[in-house]
């Protein structure tokens, strides 16, 4: 049940929704009254949550954006699923069969979209997508493009081309596993090589030895990690990497691709996002690592004692402007990073801690909440609490490939909405209902808690 003493914002309408093929939910619920499956505590929480909980239910305490935010994120190569939750959000409207089929309702757009990273990889295609992205940008809709793993490891992979002989980067493409031959083939199919780039590409046994680490890449790999990575790190980085391997032989030998076809489709990626007259430049170029709007911070995957300091004291600019930066230097050293650790955190044991203290230096900041992606969800939208700081997880599984495997059914569909008026919506076509956060639900959050120590 909903908190009848809350005024809730309306549903928002799904126009166009007969051309969705995703199921959309039509009622409201409670969001923090949907255990599990709306929120989970993290097992180090205690007594102080409550305290923090009760502070964040006023409603003063919060600074909510300007303009509602649509928040997007994990699409992973899925335009069908971008269209259908640009419905769900109830600001556009679907008039065709085509995923570009998609307009604005209203003139001229009133919000912003901010897309929480991973566009690239598993599928169905990335091309698309990306192509459905630049319509929108096109008609001036104002959007924010943040960084995902998989989107900087692509990046990073292709960047190693220049340097093949490097120990700390020459594995990364084969890091990359069985991840990378959907993309080139759909490169190759749509950007096939000319009689004249055939003739020069270099011979098999050539593009083996730039694509692939040499035999005892490991021990110099060893030597070349140490100021970067503890011993346990270099370990599982070097024992990864043979399994890795394999399924990157095993996925090209099922695509019929030679190492010919993988040099050449990987020179292709590189003419059309590396290149300043690329097609898709503008997608390389626009990522950023995170952005701030009222209380919360949207980033791809979380944060860090580390990086909460400098968030807190340098601001939001300077660190886009060391991720921008970075991204052109050193491939090993961004993703190992604690920059690239925003991307890579699922908050393990192996990664950089969040603790109490950065929570609260977080909240004298005026931030209340992290909202990210990267750690996929089958029920919709859930509220966690790590190190009693709130985080809103929104990767709700969109893309088609990995619905599959992991046995969910129909396609894919998610929105995270956030309205001026302090009203947070979770929209996903994995959950019956749409789930409506308010300040205010975190004082019976708080209660429930209290009655549980």
């Amino acid at each position: 049940m909903v908190d009848k003493s809350i005024i809730l914002p309306n549903l928002p309408e799904y126009q166009g929704r007969n051309w969705v093929k995703a199921t959309l939910p039509n009622t409201p619920c409670d969001w923090l009254a949907q255990d599990n499956n709306g929120w989970i505590l993290d097992p180090s929480s205690n007594a102080e949550l409550i305290d923090q909980l009760n502070r964040l239910s006023h409603e003063q305490a919060w600074s909510w954006p300007d303009r509602t935010i649509l928040f997007i994120t994990d699409l992973h190569a899925d335009a069908e699923a971008f269209a259908s939750s640009l419905v769900a959000s109830g600001l556009f409207t679907r008039y065709g069969e085509s995923p570009n089929d998609i307009t604005l309702i209203d003139h001229p757009p009133s919000f912003e979209l901010i897309i929480g990273g991973d566009c690239l990889d598993k599928g169905p295609a990335n091309l698309p997508l990306l192509r459905l992205l630049r319509q929108l940008l096109d008609q001036q809709i104002p959007i924010t493009l943040l960084s995902g793993n998989h989107d900087l490891r692509l990046q990073l992979a292709i960047n190693t081309l220049k340097t093949p002989d490097c120990p700390l980067n020459a594995h990364f493409l084969i890091r990359l596993g069985s991840k990378v031959m959907p993309f080139c083939v759909e490169l190759l199919s749509e950007y096939p090589l000319s009689s004249a780039e055939k003739a020069t590409l270099p011979s098999e046994e050539y593009c083996a030895q730039r694509l692939l680490p040499s035999h005892d890449w490991h021990i110099a790999f060893s030597q070349a990690a140490k100021p970067y990575l503890s011993d346990s790190q270099i370990d599982n980085e070097i024992s990864r990497l043979a399994s890795r391997k394999q399924r990157f032989f095993n996925a090209a030998q099922a695509a019929h691709l030679s190492m010919q076809d993988i040099y050449a489709a990987l020179l292709r990626w590189r003419q059309l996002f590396l290149e300043p007259q690329g097609e898709f430049y503008w997608f390389t170029q626009q990522q950023q690592l995170l952005c701030r709007r009222g209380s919360f911070i949207f980033l791809h995957a979380g944060c860090d004692d580390v990086m909460v300091k400098r968030l807190t004291t340098e601001g939001v600019d300077v660190l886009n402007h060391e991720f921008s930066q970075a991204r052109q230097g050193d491939a090993f050293q961004l993703y190992f990073s604690h920059l690239g650790n925003m991307l890579r955190t699922k908050y393990r044991r192996q990664d950089p801690a969040l603790g109490s203290d950065s929570r609260q230096a977080l909240y004298q900041a005026g931030i209340h909440a992290f909202v990210h992606g990267h750690r996929n969800l089958h029920q919709g939208q859930r509220i966690t609490f790590r190190a009693n700081m709130m985080h809103v997880e929104c990767d709700a599984t969109l893309n088609q490939v990995s619905r599959r495997e992991e046995g969910l059914s129909g396609l894919g569909a998610a929105v995270t909405l956030f309205y001026p008026e302090g009203w947070m919506v979770g929209i996903s076509s994995d959950f019956p209902q749409a789930k409506y956060f308010h300040p205010r639900q975190l004082n019976r959050l708080a209660n429930r808690l209290q009655h549980q120590l």
